[in-house]
């Protein structure tokens, strides 16, 4: 989603006290920073690195073949 419409989604959700929107914007907020901490505490990023930008570090990793269990 584009900055907008998270901005609108706000301001709606503050404006009409809607308690259960407002609930998803904080825990999306809370688990973006999470991620953060997360992925500093693995040598990546700094502080004041938005969280896209902070995953962005981490390399790439090819995917492996799994082998059906007998």
């Amino acid at each position: 989603m584009n900055p907008r419409h998270y901005r609108d989604m706000i301001v709606r959700a503050v404006g009409e006290a809607d308690g259960k929107t407002l609930g998803l914007i904080v825990e999306h907020v809370v688990d973006a920073e999470r991620a953060k901490e997360i992925l500093r505490a693995n040598g990546y990023g700094v502080a004041g690195l938005s969280a896209s930008a902070t995953a962005a570090l981490v390399p790439q990793v090819k995917p492996t073949e799994r082998k059906p269990l007998p």
